[in-house]
């Protein structure tokens, strides 16, 4: 019994919270579906009336253009002139009637030509009465669009002749295209209007509108302000160049739902209506259906409530097991939730260790890189130190001279997995994991991973992370093997195809020489034809002067015999007059040191990376202006700085986002080499306008070593 009063008092409640709930959602429906509706048709009447309002500023600017082009017609102007000296000159009037009365021919339905006292000197066709109504047009001619049961644009141009005005053009054109536009409104409803206003010069308050309703055409005076106290109108917000959609009450005090616009080179406004009583009266007809509905879905509802409650209750217990297998299913769960994150960690560690060994040169930063996120990652961190040995030299992390005695003590060594890359590869674990480094197949070292107490856990993950560790560093060790290798192959064969090419063409060039002396002999035999001997001599000129500009561009390309013989600044002034002259770019080299504080190495380095920035500028970053830098700073030591900059399309940020990729190509690695085998520093950055800087730092210092 007490179980079924208290289903009761929780059916009545949750029914009472039901109905409420119900209610306050039927109206908040409704409303919503009043502003969607209001919306919806708001975006529909701006779309019609932006449409309108196109076609009336296209038609008209149209209508205006061709006014202004009877007024500059040679003819038309020069029979004008004569008429205007002479008013008798029949030949001169004769004429320009004869071009007026073509005038209808193409458009225009009546047009008249003044003299400059107002007399008619020619007229065709017949002008609307200006009785009609008239909305002036606020343009540089006197313009009006004039309704006659179809719009009549009406302008008048005065026509110049040499600076004097002559006289002026008046022509009536027919736009039925805007009144198929002005009368085409009844599909969007029957309350709709349709305004084209004016404001009238006498009266800011007021505005000249032609209004559109179902059934009439009218022409009215209406005042713009006419919301409530403290509100715009849209016609004010028309007249101040705006346009949009808005609630308001119109001139007959009805509430509606009306978008405005401007055409500001005619200082006009449009303004499409409709009463908000048509917007909203479906949903007005069907309120009552909905009331029916609502009372049954609550009903309904409190049923369901009834029978979900006992079904809730009768289930009290069933869930109270589900709980218990919950928490046992939770339990697991965050179990494996541990283990996934040691292995994100792992993973994280991997990434970020390859990373940061993109761009590095030196063994001992490795390593430091990897001690720096391999240590966090391990399932001790604060009890675990890691050594590298490479080539007989030893790398460790921190606080390993505290644990000198653990390899003493690790005789006792047990095998825990198989070999993962390779037969020789032993992984091990007493007290510390331990995984062989090779390179080019060879052992030329290991890592491992120590432990300060006798983990209990397994080492397995572990052990497969270090393996993955002295993977990537083998990696790092070969490639960059390759990158010295690839530099010292790629300078001895410059310097050997520079070389080369500079004897065998001298030894050329020597051949065309004494072929040239031997032709100096045969002038002298008279028995030799003299056209022959004229003929074999421009030959030879011709080939030794090409051998001579084929040496100096492949020499000076290939081997930079300036750097040589007349130093590092001599070389850069040199490229930088060869870049201008081979490219047709403006390249300037500025210094202000001498070749007695650069070393060989330095200087040879420093024209390199000269020579691939500026071909990047000039190739791909297709630049115009390149300057070149050389300069000494003095600081915590002396620093020889190369700065290259250009004003080419730079880098495309949207193919990538990072240093290392927007840098990886072979190019800028060399250059990347060059600066850390000298101790320096090689900066690429984007300029604030366009283009590149590219800053080479070295330490003075270094000398030849």
């Amino acid at each position: 019994m007490f179980f079924t009063k208290d289903v009761h008092k929780i059916s009545i409640v949750g029914g009472l919270l039901l109905l409420g709930l119900t209610l306050t959602t039927g109206i908040t429906v409704y409303n919503a579906m009043r502003q969607q509706i209001e919306t919806v048709l708001g975006r529909g009447l701006t779309g019609a009336l932006e449409g309108k309002a196109l076609l009336f500023q296209t038609r008209i600017e149209k209508g205006i253009e061709d006014t202004r082009a009877l007024a500059l017609r040679p003819f038309i102007v020069q029979f004008m002139q004569d008429l205007n000296d002479n008013i008798d000159n029949e030949s001169a009037s004769n004429n320009l009637t004869r071009n007026v009365n073509s005038l209808t021919l193409i458009g225009f339905s009546a047009a008249a030509v003044y003299d400059r006292n107002n007399n008619v000197l020619s007229q065709v066709g017949v002008f609307s009465s200006n009785e009609n109504p008239i909305i002036p047009l606020d343009t540089d001619e006197n313009s009006k669009l004039i309704w006659d049961n179809v719009f009549v644009l009406r302008t008048t141009v005065n026509v110049f002749n040499q600076g004097n005005r002559i006289g002026r053009i008046t022509t009536e054109t027919r736009l039925p295209n805007l009144t198929r536009s002005f009368r085409d409104i009844q599909s969007i409803g029957k309350s709709v209007e349709f305004l084209i206003c004016a404001k009238l010069s006498e009266n800011r308050q007021a505005i000249a509108c032609l209004i559109n309703s179902p059934g009439s055409i009218r022409f009215t005076h209406l005042g713009v302000s006419y919301n409530k106290e403290g509100s715009v109108s849209p016609k004010e917000m028309a007249l101040e160049g705006k346009n949009g959609v808005a609630s308001a009450v119109d001139y007959r005090n009805v509430p509606v739902i009306e978008a405005y616009t401007s055409l500001p080179a005619f200082s006009i406004v449009m303004l499409l209506k409709l009463d908000q009583d048509e917007l909203f009266m479906p949903i007005n007809d069907k309120l009552k259906d909905i009331t029916l509905y609502l009372v049954a879905l609550i009903l309904a509802e409190i049923l369901l409530l009834n029978w979900f409650i006992r079904k809730l209750i009768s289930s009290e217990k069933e869930a109270h097991q589900s709980k218990i297998k919950a928490e046992e299913y939770s339990i697991e769960l965050t179990n494996k939730e541990k283990e996934l994150r040691k292995r994100l960690k792992e993973i994280t560690c991997l990434y970020e260790i390859r990373q940061e060994m993109e761009l590095e040169v030196s063994i001992d930063g490795v390593c430091q890189k990897i001690f720096k996120h391999l240590i966090p990652a391990l399932q001790f961190p604060h009890a675990s130190i890691a050594e590298i040995l490479i080539n007989d030299k030893r790398y460790v992390s921190q606080d390993y001279d505290k644990n000198q005695n653990i390899e003493a003590h690790s005789t006792n060594i047990i095998e825990i997995i198989k070999p993962v890359r390779s037969s020789d590869r032993k992984s091990i674990f007493n007290f510390f994991i331990h995984s062989d480094i090779y390179i080019n197949h060879k052992n030329h070292g290991y890592l491992r991973v120590y432990y300060t107490q006798d983990a209990q856990s397994s080492n397995t993950e572990e052990q497969k992370l270090i393996d993955a560790v002295a993977s990537v560093l083998e990696g790092w060790i070969e490639l960059r093997q390759v990158e010295e290798a690839l530099v010292s192959v790629a300078e001895g064969q410059v310097h050997k195809i520079g070389q080369e090419l500079h004897d065998n063409i001298g030894q050329q060039i020597a051949a065309v020489a004494f072929q040239a002396s031997v032709l100096e002999v045969q002038t002298g035999d008279t028995n030799i034809p003299r056209e022959k001997i004229s003929e074999l001599a421009a030959s030879i000129a011709l080939q030794t002067q090409n051998l001579v500009v084929n040496i100096k561009q492949l020499s000076k390309v290939l081997l930079p015999f300036e750097l040589e013989t007349n130093g590092l600044i001599s070389a850069l002034q040199t490229l930088a007059t060869r870049i201008s002259e081979t490219y047709n770019v403006i390249c300037k080299f500025t210094n202000n040191i001498s070749d007695e504080d650069v070393g060989s190495v330095i200087a040879l380095n420093m024209y390199r990376v000269a020579q691939e920035a500026i071909n990047n500028a000039v190739i791909h970053g297709k630049a115009r202006h390149i300057s070149i830098s050389l300069t000494i700073e003095e600081s915590n030591e002396k620093l020889l700085h190369l700065t290259i900059s250009d004003d080419g399309q730079g880098f495309d940020e949207s193919e990538s986002s990072s240093e290392e990729d927007l840098f990886s190509g072979m190019g800028i690695k060399i250059m990347h080499y060059r600066a850390k085998q000298l101790d320096g520093k090689l900066k690429i950055l984007r300029r604030n306008v366009s283009g590149v800087e590219v800053h080479f730092i070295v330490p003075v210092n270094q000398g030849d070593n």
